[in-house]
């Protein structure tokens, strides 16, 4: 299939627990096992405010790609969000 080498990911950590290096760990695991499983790209999607999770994916090598604005909605506003790409390995080709 077109886009079998692509896989998107999530990272939730409870608010109770941030600030205690979960978040890098969990981002670490997956991209670990995305790249053992021979993924090309990964694709986070990430609700455009929430600046410490977008710092936390570019210091893993994830880079912002596009802004999808006004796809959602939370609390009557709506929320904009911002794609970011990190490339797994350096093939040339599928």
């Amino acid at each position: 299939t077109g886009y079998d080498l692509t896989v998107e990911h999530s990272v939730y950590v409870l608010p109770n627990q941030q600030g205690k290096g979960i978040g890098p760990r969990l981002l670490t695991a997956l991209i670990d096992d995305a790249r053992a499983k021979k993924f090309h790209v990964m694709i986070g999607v990430i609700e455009a405010a929430n600046v410490a999770s977008i710092k936390l994916h570019k210091r893993h090598g994830f880079f912002e790609v596009g802004k999808l604005p006004q796809v959602g909605k939370k609390f009557g506003r709506w929320l904009d969000l911002s794609l970011l790409q990190l490339t797994l390995d350096d093939r040339s080709a599928p």
